[in-house]
């Protein structure tokens, strides 16, 4: 398939691992925003871009189309027209308690065709203004809202910074390996593939996109599109297949050739860290990889192990700054593949 060599001492530019203060913030803010406090407001007129809290009616001809009539009540925040066009201009000015008969008329290409071009009557009843207000960052609110396990900002943004550089310094280390790998692939001449292997691999991915594109209601191509920028299938797979394949037969000649294979307790070690980095169970990792997935990954830690252990850092460049920004990680790939597969079977 490929003759795999000069493999020692690969060069490749380590990515950064630095956490910025910006990244630092932006960890506060959603700390705050995670805590936000709710209130309601029964006195104010509503405004554009309002939340409010409504019940309603909706008839067409005398006849019921839509309603909430319940005590919970529904969320419409003014401006989006989430019930009907026009709708939420006719409220702007109202105040809670008020209940009021809004007639709209459906534009003739509107998406939903049992309705377009008819004349539709809302009963509303402005339940009440919902209000939110992000707290600030103090010992108070972090005290509140860690259960008493950090007590001042201090200590809780050290630990928020703590937990980022853990999180930067696994991807670097993702990033890193993947690099040194695309390096090596990209010195390697690629005389064929594997038939069997590309078939099965073909089955398995056509199998999970088919299976994600239906989860979100749209098609395979449209899915494409827009999760991978690809506009047709068929290059999507040919890009795929080929670096999957290279992979594979990089990663396998040189396990065979410094005896690297893994092993089954190597093999089942591996398996119980991706149960344990994704958080799912055995049966879980089961649907997503077969036995020889386990040990395909598992002795490809082992030859990435071997490989960073001779490669080379050198300093960075724009050219090589812009290729490491842009590769991606195998076994980043893998542990998003098993998150979703874990977020499916919820």
């Amino acid at each position: 398939c490929a003759e795999v060599s000069d493999y020692d001492g690969v060069e490749y530019v380590p990515a950064s691992r630095e956490v910025t203060q910006d990244k630092i913030d932006e960890k506060i803010d959603s700390f705050c925003t995670d805590n936000n406090i709710e209130t309601k407001d029964y006195d104010s007129a509503i405004k554009d871009g309002d939340d409010v809290n409504v019940n309603y009616v909706e008839t067409i001809n005398g006849q019921e189309k839509n309603k909430n009539d319940d005590e919970a009540g529904t969320s419409v925040v003014i401006g989006k027209d989430a019930l009907a066009p026009g709708l939420d201009d006719q409220m702007i000015g109202l105040k809670p308690g008020t209940e009021k008969k809004i007639t709209i008329t459906y534009p003739d290409d509107y998406s939903d065709t049992t309705v377009a071009g008819m004349e539709a009557v809302f009963d509303i009843k402005i339940n009440y203004i919902k209000i939110t207000t992000t707290p600030e960052y103090t010992d108070d609110l972090v005290k509140s809202a860690t259960d008493g396990k950090y007590t001042t900002t201090e200590d809780y943004t050290k630990y928020l910074t703590d937990e980022l550089q853990k999180d930067t310094d696994k991807t670097a280390d993702s990033t890193d390996r993947a690099n040194v790998l695309k390096a090596i692939k990209e010195k390697t001449t690629f005389n064929q593939y594997p038939e069997g292997e590309i078939d099965s691999y073909v089955k398995s991915v056509m199998d999970n996109i088919e299976s994600s594109a239906s989860q979100y209601g749209i098609g395979v191509p449209t899915f494409l599109q827009y999760f991978y920028g690809y506009t047709d299938e068929s290059s999507y797979l040919q890009s795929t297949v080929e670096s999957v394949m290279q992979e594979k037969i990089v990663v396998s000649s040189i396990a065979l050739e410094k005896n690297l294979i893994a092993n089954d307790k190597e093999t089942d070690a591996y398996k119980q860290k991706l149960m344990d980095d994704n958080e799912v169970d055995e049966d879980t990792i089961n649907s997503k990889y077969s036995a020889s997935d386990l040990k395909f990954y598992a002795t490809e830690e082992k030859v990435l192990d071997y490989l960073m252990g001779t490669a080379v850092q050198v300093e960075s460049t724009e050219a090589s700054s812009e290729d490491a920004s842009e590769d991606g990680s195998t076994e980043a790939e893998r542990t998003e593949s098993t998150t979703e597969a874990a977020s499916e079977a919820e």
